[in-house]
C-alpha cells in the first residue's frame, strides 16, 4: 500500500482491532444518529469501493475522463484537497451511509478494512501506470481526480473520522465499565444482605 494511505489507515485499523463485537456496535449519544465504530469503518469502506469502481471503469475504457468540474466542485476541491480541511457535521451522501451489515469484532473489521483499502490502492497503482498524472476517475463532490488526489482525499477522510472513532470507542468502553461497575456493586449488595 502507498505510504500516504498506509500512514493514515493503519492507525485506524489498530485502534479498532482491540474492540469486542459488542463494543464495536455501541452508538455514542444514543438517539442522535451518531455512528458506532463499525459503521464508521463501513462508511470508509464504501468510499474505497466507490473509488475502485470509478478507477476500474476508466481502466476498462482506457480513456481519461473529461474535466467537467463546476464551480462548486472546484471550491470543495480547493478546501479539501488544497487546504486539507473537511468540515464536521456534513452528512455523508446516501450511497456512502452504512446500511445493513453483519456485526463483527474489531480484528475482523480491521482486516476487512485494510483488504478493501489494499484493493483500492491496487486500482490506483494500475491507473498511475496507464494514465500517468492524468485524471483516472470521478468523485461525486470533487469531479475528476488524479491518483495522487485520490490518495490525499482518502488520507484526509480517514483523519476526519479519527476523532469520531476515538469518541465512539471511548464511549463504548465507558458504557461497558459502567455496566460492569453497577453489576459488581449489585453483586456486593446482594452478598452483604445475606
Amino acid at each position: 500500500m502507498h505510504p500516504i494511505l498506509k500512514s493514515a489507515l493503519e492507525p485506524l485499523a489498530e485502534q479498532i482491532a482491540t474492540l469486542t463485537t459488542e463494543e464495536a456496535q455501541v452508538h455514542p449519544l444514543p438517539g442522535q444518529g451518531r455512528w458506532c465504530a463499525q459503521q464508521i469503518f463501513e462508511h470508509l469502506m464504501l468510499t474505497y469501493r466507490m473509488t475502485s469502481e470509478s478507477v476500474s471503469k476508466q481502466l476498462k475504457t482506457g480513456r481519461v475522463p473529461k474535466n467537467r468540474r463546476n464551480l462548486l466542485e472546484f471550491l470543495l476541491r480547493v478546501q479539501t484537497l488544497g487546504l486539507g480541511y473537511m468540515p464536521d457535521g456534513v452528512p455523508a451522501i446516501r450511497a456512502f451511509r452504512p446500511g445493513e451489515y453483519t456485526p463483527e469484532d474489531g480484528a475482523a473489521i480491521a482486516a476487512r478494512f485494510m483488504a478493501t483499502a489494499e484493493e483500492m490502492d491496487e486500482h490506483l497503482v494500475a491507473a498511475r501506470r496507464k494514465f500517468g498524472i492524468q485524471a483516472c476517475g470521478e468523485h461525486p463532490f470533487f469531479g475528476v481526480m488524479r491518483v495522487d488526489e485520490w490518495r490525499r482525499y482518502h488520507s484526509l477522510h480517514a483523519g476526519h473520522h479519527k476523532n469520531q472513532l476515538s469518541h465512539a470507542i471511548r464511549y463504548a468502553r465507558s458504557q461497558k465499565a459502567a455496566a460492569e461497575g453497577s453489576s459488581a456493586a449489585a453483586g456486593a449488595a446482594v452478598r452483604a444482605g445475606d
